[in-house]
């Protein structure tokens, strides 16, 4: 059964979690991808859960149910608050698992933070200052919604009154959408739409990308000159990034792993949540710590 909760760390924003399995279990820190929320992890949280594992799903700030605050949210920051909420639920450590953006928190966790990670797995993702930015330059097959979710006020009122329109066109996108179009329903692009059309939703999903150059790159920069030494495993979809995630945990950690997805496009929690958990699973029995 799921359990939603809201929590506020000391001196920390509002943030809305999804709770589910055992409370004795290894916490699996799930953080969802743009512009989604937690429900991006809805296919994940029960198998996780009948596996005897605690799923740990929040909003990001910026999404969903959390506090949106003013200004960028660097993935540091976004971090830190993460750290709080691991605090306020009586959490030492927790194994890090980020798809997209949410890769993109969960790499300064770890690097910050190694003595609360178990481990990370990178899923579908990149960092600025290790190879994204080509991702971001459209001059060379990047894509345009980098510069545009950078740009500041128009962005919003041009997205705005269209939420479902702009999400399911990035979602069904040919290049790097989804490979399998059932996965994720019209009534799932609803959800996030609405997300993004409460109070502060655009602000709050835009003020992502407005940190990516140069404070998450600077950041990512100085935490990359110490490699990771925790377990990693980066996951990507034959039809999505593929190894590219693989190749950037290359440049930052140890001795990463790799696993492609077949039959993916790049929303693998969504399209293939049972391949997705089942190397997950052997991951954590493989490399696995005491907590």
């Amino acid at each position: 059964m799921l359990e939603h909760r809201t929590i506020r760390s000391a001196g920390g924003i509002r943030q809305h979690v999804v709770l589910a399995g055992d409370g004795a279990g290894q916490p699996v820190l799930l953080l969802h991808g743009w512009p989604q929320t937690s429900h991006a992890w809805r296919k994940v949280i029960p198998l996780l859960a009948e596996a005897g594992f605690l799923a740990v799903a929040p909003d990001l700030r910026g999404f969903g149910d959390s506090g949106k605050p003013e200004g960028v949210h660097s993935k540091l920051v976004v971090a830190a608050d993460l750290v709080a909420l691991l605090d306020t639920l009586g959490l030492p450590d927790a194994w890090i698992v980020g798809h997209d953006l949410g890769g993109q928190v969960a790499y300064p966790f770890a690097a910050n933070w190694p003595r609360r990670t178990r481990g990370l797995v990178f899923i579908e993702s990149g960092l600025p200052g290790f190879g994204q930015e080509r991702a971001m330059d459209v001059a060379n097959g990047g894509s345009w919604h980098f510069g545009f979710n950078r740009a500041g006020d128009i962005a919003e009122e041009l997205v705005r009154g269209r939420e479902q329109l702009f999400i399911g066109a990035m979602i069904r996108r040919e290049t790097v959408g989804v490979f399998d179009p059932t996965s994720i329903t019209e009534a799932d692009i609803a959800v996030y739409a609405a997300a993004a059309a409460a109070p502060g939703g655009l602000r709050g999903m835009f003020a992502h990308y407005r940190a990516l150059i140069p404070q998450d790159r600077d950041d990512n920069l100085r935490l990359g000159a110490v490699p990771l030494t925790c377990p990693v495993l980066a996951i990507g979809g034959d039809h999505g990034y593929g190894e590219a995630a693989l190749n950037t945990m290359r440049r930052v950690a140890a001795e990463p792993e790799g696993v492609i997805i077949r039959d993916c496009g790049h929303y693998v929690p969504e399209e293939r949540p049972r391949e997705l958990v089942g190397a997950m699973l052997e991951f954590f029995a493989r490399t696995g710590k005491a907590g």
